[in-house]
């Protein structure tokens, strides 16, 4: 399947390159340019609200919202903050803009009368974003841009911000604490279920971790039509932890046979649907933009993830002295995800389908920074209460094998690592990230807003950072 990207804009200014790929909803004082899902259309009259997550004006139950009056907007932004909307303004005229797509900001910036300039360093600047006069909002935020008086005012205010109630953890028995998720996740996997069309089919990306395999039995053990996948790549695979794990339950596995060549020409798009060039998202990324790219798995399947777990149960935590350490560790290890895209819904609306992890669900997520940091690292463990509690379901060999990073498991790091060092002769893996979101950023500037070829990006990629 093509990749069709899905965005929403409002501004006070004309954008005649966007008005031929979305409907246009002239609001007087404000314009909408919206691109959503297949059938999904704005209401004919404001005001309305659109789930940024979503692109659906029906936004009940919205984590970050769109709301658009004749004369106003406003954005709330969530606490996790996971689909980023991005703001530019030219304030000496007046004008401004919000959208959901960094990528359309080549052909947002010029009509408010700003330059299009690509910063080129570092993985985050501050202002959110790798392209000057784009600011990425902040979490737990709610900006509004307003006419008043003849002129259009902004303000913003901060909310609450959660993490801040989580720093005296206080669920301290590994059994108990590590049930109490379990049972958190069976109640969101639940959840998803009943909120799909009736006879909808399950997927999963089973490596040989706790964290996807917990996923994968209790789907499979409340009863879901569940199909896991799991990936092997030339430099390694899980698949025999994989089949372990399956045998028990029952169910068969889908090996997925991925070649060098396809993870590497994944780089361009997974850069793309990130907005960003950081390489150590960008490499936890790459392995589900393959299998989404090459449509690995049915389309028709809701993918069910174990990511997410890693951040919230201590999964890659650092030798620490003191308790208050690994809390510091845990709390911000999910800050950086309010700023990395990596949970971002873009990436399933370009392609059409549904992406789900239970683990990043709220009520998941309280039971597991409630989670002192003795359950979730002892005896050198870590995730020691998750794996406690598995093991009372699973063999043991199962529910205690050794930890291995998502994007390290079947050696995909260092394997990616070598290809680029190889083609370019640095080192400097996030070069080439860097180079591929310039090359983005250019087909964008001419309306080419969806993939295209990999690797015509990937090559010109690797001939900017050889010609550095």
């Amino acid at each position: 399947m093509t990749p069709v990207s899905k965005w929403c804009v409002v501004t006070n200014v004309s954008l005649p390159d966007l008005g031929h790929l979305a409907q246009t909803a002239d609001l007087g004082d404000l314009t909408v340019y919206h691109r959503g899902p297949e059938g999904v259309r704005l209401p004919e009259n404001p005001p309305f609200t659109v789930d940024v997550a979503t692109l659906d004006p029906d936004s009940r139950g919205a984590a970050s919202t769109l709301r658009v009056e004749p004369d106003a907007v406003t954005v709330r932004v969530s606490a996790l903050n996971e689909n980023p909307v991005y703001y530019a303004a030219n304030r000496s005229r007046g004008l401004f803009a919000y959208f959901t797509d960094l990528f359309l900001a080549p052909l947002v910036l010029p009509s408010l009368g700003l330059p299009v300039r690509f910063l080129g360093a570092g993985p985050v600047h501050e202002s959110g974003t790798l392209v000057d006069g784009v600011l990425r909002l902040r979490h737990a935020t709610v900006q509004r841009t307003r006419r008043s008086g003849g002129h259009w005012l902004t303000e913003a205010g901060d909310e609450h911000d959660v993490l801040a109630d989580f720093r005296a953890p206080h669920r301290d028995d590994p059994l108990a604490a590590g049930e109490a998720q379990l049972e958190a996740l069976a109640a969101e996997i639940a959840r998803v279920d009943a909120a799909a069309p009736e006879g909808t089919g399950y997927a999963t990306l089973l490596s040989g971790g706790i964290d996807s395999g917990t996923v994968t039995y209790l789907a499979a053990r409340a009863g879901l039509p569940v199909t896991p996948y799991s990936v092997a790549s030339p430099w390694g695979d899980e698949l025999d932890d994989a089949a372990e794990l399956c045998a028990e339950l029952g169910i068969g596995l889908e090996p997925v046979h991925l070649t060098e060549d396809q993870i590497i020409a994944s780089i361009p798009e997974t850069v793309r649907w990130l907005g960003l060039a950081d390489a150590e998202v960008v490499e936890v990324a790459l392995t589900a933009t393959t299998v989404q790219r090459l449509g690995a798995v049915p389309a028709d399947r809701v993918l069910l993830t174990g990511y997410g777990s890693d951040l919230v149960n201590a999964g890659l935590y650092r030798p620490f002295d003191h308790r208050d350490d690994l809390i510091e560790q845990v709390l911000s290890a999910v800050d950086r995800t309010r700023r990395s895209n990596e949970l971002s819904n873009r990436m399933p609306l370009a392609y059409g389908t549904t992406t789900r992890h239970p683990f990043w669900a709220w009520p998941v997520m309280r039971v597991a920074l409630e989670t002192t940091p003795e359950c979730k690292v002892r005896e050198g463990r870590e995730k020691y209460h998750l794996r406690t509690a598995m093991g009372r379901r699973v063999p043991e060999p199962i529910a205690w094998r050794k930890k291995i990073a998502v994007h390290h498991g079947g050696g995909l790091q260092d394997g990616v690592a070598r290809r680029l060092e190889k083609e370019t002769g640095t080192q400097d893996r996030q070069a080439v990230y860097l180079a591929c979101f310039a090359g983005l950023l250019d087909r964008a500037a001419r309306g080419e807003l969806d993939p295209a070829d990999p690797w015509e990006l990937f090559e010109g990629a690797l001939r900017a950072v050889r010609s550095r």
